[in-house]
């Protein structure tokens, strides 16, 4: 049994696209189901390898996160720990001085100043992120980024699956010996690390791990949706811009505006409202992204994130927060600190998770609901570090049962036509009054911003 039957068929890939990437038969590539998650698809002949499970962050495959992450990271002088947040060495709070790395990324600029102090250092080649897919207009994939100028191009977040299978057979197969960082959510992390044990070849190849915090990924469909509410066509998408800066002074409102295959700029589309509501409620998200536990990237040797603390709300320009789990990562932070190029200071681990509260509430508390909803409807699912909990389930059953409402009322309309928009609002507008009222009267897990 390989990875379709085990991770893919029963719901549980994030698309990260290892599997694709490494699989010594080639008989896997990335498409899109009919959820139009971003999955692997069997196109040859399987070998029974394995490997592909071995690879896979969904697979329940040994070694686990936590162990790989004490593999990696145990031996650190001066280490801590926390079950939540995996090893830290130290966290940073603040934000990019230099150039406009601020004004370019999506939360201080901090993990573009970073990638370029590495390159620029020589510690690293090159930098693999994602960034829009020129042989695919509407797609994004990894690029590789080899000089400052490159780094900074790619700023700022993508909140659409972006699969490695590509630049992973591209640098195993080249004769040279460059050395790369790789940005990667949580979950790639993870797997990286996992096929970096099995493929000698790949760990000489990956530097160091650089990681985002991830709160649940989009699928296809949510990139659809906003290219239409954006007045763009699917079909004539470029690519999205997922965090243009807000027009009022609420730094959690960014904007999605789409870009059309001609360089058109679409309508900027606030993120609070129907964005917000389908994200809060599981609605257009990759599948195996539900069933995920890791919010900080517990394998990678840093960790960047925005401050989605109090004192920023009205502070557009975007703050970071920084986890350094290797020596190396904190001398990047205390040398840019010391020479003036970041404006920084180091912080509690308090504050670390208060800046993720909502996160935390997704992917660790309500994790716990949805895990005891899955056992309750008899399937099976890899081995969690949250454990099902059916009180949770039952404490927020009307918030459970709005989401698979929502989801059931979301699948009834296509989102290919500016016309298929207007029945998609019209059918949604009333959970959006609904949630409301969900909020005022304490029926969600989520607090009002009224």
């Amino acid at each position: 049994m390989g990875v379709i039957e085990r991770v893919v068929e029963p719901g549980f890939c994030s698309g990260c696209g290892l599997c694709a990437g490494l699989c010594p038969s080639e008989a896997l590539e990335m498409g899109l189901n009919s959820s139009k998650d971003v999955v692997p698809i069997l196109k040859g002949e399987c070998s029974e390898c394995g490997l592909c499970l071995d690879v896979c962050p969904f697979s329940g495959e040994d070694p686990g996160i936590d162990d790989t992450a004490e593999g990696l990271f145990g031996d650190v002088p001066g280490i801590s720990q926390n079950p939540v947040s995996g090893f830290y060495l130290s966290l940073w709070e603040g934000h990019v001085c230099r150039k406009d790395f601020r004004k370019r990324g999506a939360s201080g600029g901090m993990a573009s100043w970073f990638l370029t102090r590495i390159l620029e250092q020589g510690l690293v080649d090159a930098v693999l992120s994602a960034g829009p897919d020129e042989s695919r207009p509407g797609f994004w994939t990894f690029i590789k980024a080899k000089t400052p100028e490159d780094v900074i191009s790619q700023a700022g977040s993508v909140y659409h699956p972006v699969p490695i299978d590509a630049v992973i057979r591209e640098i195993l197969l080249e004769n040279s010996h460059d050395r790369y960082a790789v940005v990667a959510l949580p979950c790639l992390a993870y797997g990286l690390r996992k096929a970096m044990k099995r493929i000698p070849r790949l760990k000489e190849k990956v530097a160091m791990l650089v990681s985002l915090t991830c709160g649940l990924m989009p699928n296809r469909r949510y990139s659809e949706y906003i290219s239409l509410e954006s007045g763009i066509l699917p079909e004539d998408m470029s690519y999205i811009n997922f965090r243009y800066p807000p027009g009022e002074p609420d730094s959690s409102n960014y904007r999605h505006v789409a870009f059309s295959r001609k360089g058109e700029q679409g309508r900027p589309v606030p993120v609070k409202g129907l964005p917000d509501l389908l994200w809060r409620h599981e609605v257009f998200l990759q599948s195996g992204c539900l069933i995920c536990d890791d919010v900080f990237g517990e394998t990678a040797d840093a960790v960047f994130m925005d401050a989605w603390l109090p004192e920023y709300e009205r502070d557009t320009r975007g703050n970071s927060l920084v986890i350094c789990r290797t020596p190396l990562a904190e001398k990047m932070i205390r040398d840019g600190m010391e020479d003036g190029e970041c404006e920084v200071r180091e912080i509690v681990y308090e504050r670390l998770m208060q800046s993720q509260k909502e996160t935390l509430l997704v992917k660790r508390h309500l994790l716990a609901g949805r895990l005891a909803r899955l056992e309750g409807m008899g399937v099976s699912f890899p081995e969690r570090r949250v454990a099902a909990d059916r009180k949770v389930f039952q404490d927020n059953g009307k918030y459970f049962r709005f989401c698979e409402k929502l989801k059931a009322a979301a699948q009834q309309v296509e989102l290919e036509t500016f016309e298929d928009l207007e029945a998609f609002n019209r059918l949604i507008g009333s959970f959006l009054e609904e949630e409301n009222r969900m909020l005022v009267e304490g029926e969600s897990p989520f607090e009002s911003t009224e």
